[in-house]
């Protein structure tokens, strides 16, 4: 028994149990379900829309690199089951918050808004839902400890 099977999680109370990679991906609820296929695809299309967009206004290359590539790589690695991926998909969507808030009194662009609920939702979704954890940190929630309370 890991550390992880005694310390509930603290937002939740239950605690989560660790399985091997291969026990993950042998589950039902181990492969990408309609939710990530969707945050794969909105990572993709965004940062090819990304790519086309900065390379046409001339922005610099690691601008283009870190702004459009990325999301391309991230979401690859989503569909590929890549633990990494979804660290760096939190991250993204941190910095889109960021960039959001700073430019709330300047640039009152839909598309900023529209990113920044995505990413809000998309960070909701990564950190707390039952599919990421099992597909990308390989444990779930013990919900049978529920039934003895």
């Amino acid at each position: 028994m890991s550390d992880n099977d005694k310390r509930p999680d603290p937002g939740a109370g239950i605690p989560w149990v660790d399985v091997t990679p291969q026990q993950a991906r042998a589950h039902p609820k181990g492969r990408p379900g309609l939710t990530l296929y969707v945050i794969i695809a909105y990572l993709i299309v965004s940062g090819l829309f990304k790519l086309w967009a900065f390379t046409g206004a001339g922005y610099p290359v690691t601008v283009i690199v870190l702004g459009g590539a990325l999301p391309v790589i991230t979401g690859l690695g989503l569909w590929a089951r890549m633990p990494w991926a979804i660290i760096v998909a939190i991250i993204m969507a941190g910095f889109t918050l960021y960039a959001f808030a700073r430019n709330i009194g300047a640039d009152p662009s839909m598309l900023l808004l529209v990113d920044a609920l995505v990413a809000v939702s998309m960070i909701f979704y990564l950190v707390e839902g039952d599919r990421p954890n099992l597909i990308y940190r390989h444990r779930y929630r013990r919900y049978s400890d529920l039934k003895d309370d």
